[in-house]
């Protein structure tokens, strides 16, 4: 997968670094054993970086040094960014393929959960779909958290649906909290929305449906759809 390889043998260090280009790439340095653990990294300048890696250490530096414990350099050059990243995702799942997206420190893309198999319909922030047979409906991704969270609640105050995340049991008695204070919310906790209640829930389950479709410019999506995977629908900037 990488296309150079040359032995690194440390009297001879110069040379090596000599033949090395100062540009961009993804490289892999191995141990004299074959089944030592390799270091895997990108850089934009592979000569400065191995000559730091590679170099005789210095006194009082605690700076990593793996002269000794190097006999291989295996490397691409890159042209972008992009593809440093791309070629440095193939070469860690190959070498470490249980371990690789913690070494990435990939992180998935925040989604708009809604949670229609609730009987109180909520809305929350989440980065895992659940099964594809479910209710549920899924909205994004999202470039950030925070845009997600701007977008779901302004959904949230358009059609005054609930933010909290309990299970409700509507009780007149129960006092209410903040959100129904303020009408933020249909206060289905203590029965605030009164005769229409049964048929305010059925109206907060659908109604978002078409709001978010349109506010995140996408193709229309449903849960039982195989094509769109539980719902889950591109987002454009």
């Amino acid at each position: 997968m990488l296309t150079e390889r040359i032995e690194f043998r440390p009297e001879a260090d110069a040379e090596v670094f000599s033949a090395i280009a100062a540009a961009p790439a993804v490289f892999l340095l191995r141990g004299e054993e074959a089944n030592s653990e390799p270091y895997v990294s990108k850089t934009a300048n592979l000569r400065r970086r191995l000559q730091r890696l590679l170099s005789a250490p210095e006194e009082h530096t605690k700076r990593l040094n793996l002269r000794h414990r190097v006999r291989w350099i295996e490397y691409s050059l890159t042209g972008s960014d992009f593809e440093s990243a791309f070629v440095l995702y193939q070469i860690l799942r190959a070498a470490f393929p249980k371990t690789y997206s913690n070494r990435l420190r990939l992180r998935f893309a925040p989604l708009v959960k809604l949670h229609l198999e609730n009987e109180f319909p909520r809305a929350s922030i989440t980065t895992r779909l659940g099964r594809s047979s479910g209710r549920n409906l899924y909205y994004g991704p999202f470039a950030s958290r925070v845009a997600a969270e701007k977008f779901m609640n302004d959904a949230l105050d358009f059609f005054k649906m609930r933010r909290c995340v309990d299970d409700l049991h509507p009780d007149p008695k129960f006092p209410g909290c903040i959100y129904s204070e303020m009408k933020m919310c249909l206060a289905p906790c203590f029965r605030g929305c009164t005769d229409v209640m049964a048929h305010q829930r059925k109206w907060n389950s659908k109604q978002p449906r078409p709001f978010m479709r349109a506010s995140t410019n996408s193709l229309p999506c449903c849960s039982s759809c195989p094509s769109s995977r539980a719902g889950l629908t591109s987002r454009t900037p």
